[in-house]
């Protein structure tokens, strides 16, 4: 089965440190700007950061990937923004420092602090879109708390939220341009169980055929392929735990760099909840991503674990 690929910005010695290389030939595209989003300065979204790492003396500094301020000294982000690939524990790197910039422009923050450590949820046993299991969850801890930056607040997440549109928001590539710029956009919540392609094309194989076979950015086309895709099984949301959303008519999807982005309601400052973390999406040739984004929410024992990490910040 192959590797999910992760949602990273690729290029320069981050990507050849990161652990986030293109896998071959991967199925799902794990990662995620937010495509037919819109840029955005909108001061309700100030908790939203970008992940930055930086190697002074070689003057080089990288982004990849997105995380919400959800307590004065806590960021919440993707577990594999943190640990890579398997083997690959690039947090810390030795001489690197990594950074959580505001602002909405990763190239151009408006603040930027120093993360000293981190807590990762642990893999499950039961499976997922993710080879390691899933459960892509971090949390960040800061050396100092942001000026004037409220954090978001944590919401429950359960399947009687399925069928309601949340928003969407990162710094990732989209359709227009690079990655780095605030993007934000709305997505349904679609699915909480089930087969990803299947899920994806609405139990449709004539239409899930047709894109195999012309528009599937990472395939290596064969029947043999096409067909372990659709197998139940191959590619599953763990149920509970991961979200199909976005991708409909109209709507967006996380991209390149918007892994560890927030699934969020609210339209202000003080009403800024996030129920779940972005970690995968699912493309093709003519759109980078688009055709729909994974997400891990905080269902109650994922709440309850990054809850307990805020709490235990140094």
């Amino acid at each position: 089965m192959k590797n999910i690929r992760r949602a990273c910005v690729l290029g320069g010695l981050f990507g050849l440190l990161s652990g986030c290389l293109q896998a071959e030939s991967d199925a799902v595209s794990s990662a995620q700007p937010i495509v037919d989003g819109v840029p955005t300065s909108d001061p309700a979204l100030d908790a939203i950061g970008g992940i930055v790492f930086k190697y002074a003396p070689a003057h080089f500094e990288d982004f990849s990937c997105t995380g919400t301020l959800i307590a004065p000294k806590v960021v919440l982000t993707a577990r594999h923004c943190v640990l890579g690939e398997p083997g690959w524990h690039f947090f810390p790197i030795p001489s690197f420092n990594n950074f959580v910039v505001f602002g909405k422009n990763v190239g151009k923050p408006e603040q930027k602090v120093k993360i000293k450590g981190y807590v990762t949820a642990p893999p499950s046993e039961a499976g997922g879109l993710l080879g390691d299991g899933g459960r892509d969850v971090a949390v960040l801890y800061l050396d100092k708390a942001p000026v004037g930056i409220t954090p978001a607040t944590l919401g429950h997440f359960d399947g009687a939220m399925l069928g309601t549109q949340f928003r969407i928001a990162g710094f990732g590539q989209t359709e227009a341009g690079p990655a780095g710029t605030k993007f934000e956009g709305l997505a349904t919540a679609r699915a909480l169980s089930g087969d990803w392609y299947p899920l994806l094309f609405n139990n449709d194989y004539t239409a899930f055929d047709e894109w195999y076979w012309t528009d599937a950015s990472l395939a290596t086309p064969s029947a043999e392929e096409e067909a372990l895709w659709w197998t139940p099984g191959t590619y599953t949301l763990e149920p509970g735990y991961e979200l199909l959303a976005g991708g409909l008519p109209g709507e967006s999807v996380s991209c390149w760099g918007d892994s560890g982005g927030p699934l969020f309601k609210g339209s202000s400052a003080s009403t800024f909840t996030v129920y779940g973390v972005s970690f995968a999406g699912e493309g093709s040739i003519a759109n980078n991503c688009g055709l729909g984004g994974g997400y891990l929410v905080l269902n109650d024992e994922m709440l309850a674990f990054v809850q307990n990490a805020a709490a235990a910040a140094p």
